[in-house]
């Protein structure tokens, strides 16, 4: 048993893949009504699949509010269990996380640390790097003593968190994995979730995104 979640299908990805893959809901070259229908028809195979229990729960990952409410208009199993999306001070997506702790979605973030698609350009025009921001060096200089060292990092995953979010921080570095494990011995206070929010003030739109910037569907959102 396992989860199932619709994933994007572009040319370089999925050059191989079978043209009936029922899991794919975008290609390249698709229009608006044609990519509604396909997440539609994904959705149905998602739920079929769920229904003859080989799968204990199906889930979506980077859909807007625009998406979630399309497929809900064709669902006959709602909510997805999990919304996976990037998510991090730089792009924190209010609006999305009110919408599905309405409609009880789950959301996961991934990129809470900041994500690896950043270039030296894009980290200028933010101000530079999450973790050496200086509301986030702030709460981990504020929060480390002599039994106990609160990194950058350590901050950024707990600020997810109280944000009620599922975090997937990736790493192949066992002691990183360790750290990145070890955010549930200390605690934000308002202020500094503030603070460290106000990353995303001066930034207009999806200006703070960093995550699939090369991706050849990452604007088929139609807004």
């Amino acid at each position: 048993e396992k989860e199932f979640g619709m994933s994007k299908g572009t040319k370089r990805e999925h050059v191989d893949a079978e043209e009936n893959d029922p899991w794919l809901y975008a290609k390249d070259g698709m229009g608006k009504e044609e990519i509604t229908a396909l997440r539609a028809e994904t959705w149905r195979a998602m739920e079929d699949a769920y229904r003859q229990g080989k799968a204990r729960s199906i889930a979506v990952s980077n859909f807007t509010i625009q998406h979630l409410e399309l497929l809900k208009k064709s669902a006959k199993l709602w909510p997805p269990a999990v919304n996976q999306v990037e998510c991090h001070p730089y792009y924190p997506q209010n609006e999305l996380l009110e919408y599905c702790k309405r409609e009880g979605i789950v959301v996961q973030a991934y990129a809470s640390l900041g994500g690896q698609d950043g270039t030296k350009a894009k980290w200028k025009v933010l101000g530079g790097k999450l973790i050496e921001s200086e509301p986030v060096l702030a709460v981990s200089k504020h929060l480390s003593n002599s039994q106990r060292t609160v990194s950058a990092a350590q901050v950024l995953l707990r600020w997810a968190l109280q944000r009620n979010c599922a975090i997937v921080p990736k790493t192949s570095s066992p002691a990183r994995m360790k750290e990145n494990a070890n955010v549930f011995g200390f605690v934000l206070t308002d202020e500094e979730m503030i603070d460290i929010s106000k990353l995303a003030n001066d930034l207009e739109g999806k200006k703070g995104r960093l995550c699939w910037r090369t991706e050849p569907l990452r604007l088929l959102e139609f807004e």
